[in-house]
């Protein structure tokens, strides 16, 4: 299966079924005054998620690529009159006329539907009059019909204007939206765009191309780290705190000031803090939030032991009572546990090798890979910061903030993939997380000129090579591939895998127009 022109894979799927049960919950709520069931306090409410059908944001989200078949329950269409207006960087307000024809059938056709379905004291299903119907659930009914016509209304007209919508819609005064009793029901929306990407010339762009090479030291290091990969991490009691443990510890994050006893803004009871030493500068992270000298400030303690920190919420966190304000995390160690690396014998079986031989030579050719990807993402880096000098680009006012997740985890992935550990892994996000919405805000506007390019170059990505990333992912995590593949449908994670490797494939077709020189210098890791 090929997928063309942006992020258009399984999470889209699941976003398309989620739009649709939204969209049809509303639809449906009457079929509970079933079996005589006119509960007054059932009520339609319309907030900004139900109105609008809310789901997953995926950036660079076509809502009208979203709409299902009338089969799985597409929300209707008819008459409707849209103004467009421009009210800001790649942000548009919607207002929306919706005829009293198309409000009456939407009545009738709800009425008509409960009235098949309710049995109410002293009528047959079905044969209730609408005077009483009327008189029972008018409120419900209308309240319901509110619901559907926005939704409807708005997934027609992002259809019909061909609008790109990226985030959430915001329907004003969603709360407050009554249907008239004659006459248009009228109201407005406001949604962010794709801003629109005007591309230099993508020939000729010259690139340094480091050297690349494995070293015997390069092959010791790398079975140190399989080892400890591969080791068994024990709980040691009594133990003082070292460099290279990790501590199982509760975690609360608080408004700094605040009282021990006052609720957190985060808490978790068993998190894993891996002990920075002298080779990281002490520098770790705690749920996410770089510290440091968390290394120095956890060496020497023990099970039972408390360290309080105070300190500044990174810029792009995604808690807002976080973000930016200064906090203090207390620490309360519960456990010490510590790796005992395994035996290289045991490593050499596990790899299916018989001699210590062989396995250098595997781990030579796997580490010959990761050098080449090294060069490559070198090179794929330099062509990024040429195309963001040379684009200038408004992102969507708000945009940064609601996306900086999904960028930190899909460059989780991409680490993953060049071959990082998991606990440098989680480092590099953390002080990528620590960083300015700033630089947040030029990740986003690449991901947005990368787009652009991908449909100018015509890059697709098949399923075989989906399949492909997957099984090398695998192979650097020894896991099965399939294995990761369903963790990786599980948590929604393909969307991620999918954009990654389009981006390297789109780089990669500018490379091949680029002026290369080869410099004498080793690439530069990520």
């Amino acid at each position: 299966m090929v997928r063309k022109q942006g992020p258009r894979s399984e999470d889209q799927a699941i976003s398309n079924q989620k739009k649709a049960s939204d969209a049809q919950k509303s639809h449906d709520t009457h079929h509970s005054h079933d079996h005589g069931a006119a509960d007054p306090k059932h009520k339609a409410r319309v907030t900004k998620d139900a109105a609008t059908a809310k789901t997953e944001t995926v950036v660079h989200e076509h809502a009208h690529e979203h709409a299902p078949t009338a089969a799985a329950g597409a929300p209707e269409r008819g008459e409707q009159k849209v103004t467009i207006e421009d009210i800001g960087p790649a942000r548009k307000r919607l207002t929306i006329e919706v005829p009293a024809e198309r409000i009456t059938k939407k009545i009738e056709g709800n009425y008509g539907k409960l009235r098949d379905d309710a049995v109410l004291p002293g009528f047959r299903r079905g044969r209730a009059p609408q005077r009483l119907l009327e008189k029972r659930f008018a409120t419900s009914i209308r309240d319901e019909v509110r619901g559907q016509l926005i939704t409807e209304s708005y997934t027609q007209a992002v259809e019909d204007e061909k609008l790109d919508v990226i985030g959430d819609p915001d329907v004003k005064d969603a709360d407050k939206l009554k249907l008239p009793e004659t006459g248009a029901f009228t109201y407005q929306v406001e949604v962010e765009v794709s801003p629109k990407v005007e591309l230099p010339p993508l020939e000729g762009i010259e690139v340094k191309k480091p050297a690349k090479g494995v070293t015997d030291a390069d092959i010791d290091t790398e079975v140190d780290r399989l080892r400890t990969q591969h080791g068994q991490m024990k709980d040691v009691p009594g133990a003082v705190v070292e460099a290279k443990d990790f501590v199982q510890a509760d975690v609360k994050i608080l408004p700094q000031g605040a009282d021990a006893a006052a609720e957190p803004l985060h808490h978790e009871a068993a998190t894993y803090i891996f002990v920075t030493g002298e080779d990281q500068k002490f520098k770790g992270q705690v749920l996410g939030i770089v510290v440091d000298d968390l290394g120095k400030l956890l060496i020497g303690k023990k099970a039972g032991d408390a360290v309080t920190i105070t300190t500044t919420g990174p810029a792009t966190h995604e808690n807002e009572k976080i973000k930016g304000q200064p906090i203090t995390i207390a620490i309360r160690l519960d456990k010490v546990e510590r790796v005992t690396a395994a035996p290289v014998e045991d490593l050499v079986k596990g790899l299916g090798l018989e001699t210590v031989v062989e396995m250098r030579e595997r781990i030579q050719k796997m580490l010959d890979s990761r050098r080449q990807r090294e060069q490559q993402t070198a090179m794929h880096r330099q062509v990024c910061d040429h195309l963001l000098a040379k684009v200038d680009l408004t992102l969507p006012k708000g945009l940064t903030g609601r996306q900086t997740e999904r960028l930190l985890h899909r460059r989780a992935m991409e680490l993953a993939y060049q071959g990082m550990a998991n606990e440098e892994v989680k480092q590099k996000i953390a002080e990528m997380r620590a960083s300015s919405e700033e630089e947040a805000g030029k990740q986003l506007k690449l991901f947005f000129i990368l787009d652009q390019a991908a449909k100018l170059l015509e890059v697709e990505v098949s399923e075989a090579e989906i399949n492909g990333r997957i099984a090398m992912l695998a192979m650097q995590e020894g896991r099965r591939p399939e294995k990761l593949r369903q963790q990786l449908q599980r948590n929604g994670e393909i969307e991620h895998l999918y954009l990654q490797v389009r981006e390297q494939k789109t780089l990669d077709k500018v490379l091949e127009k680029a002026k290369i020189v080869d410099v004498d210098e080793a690439p530069a890791k990520a």
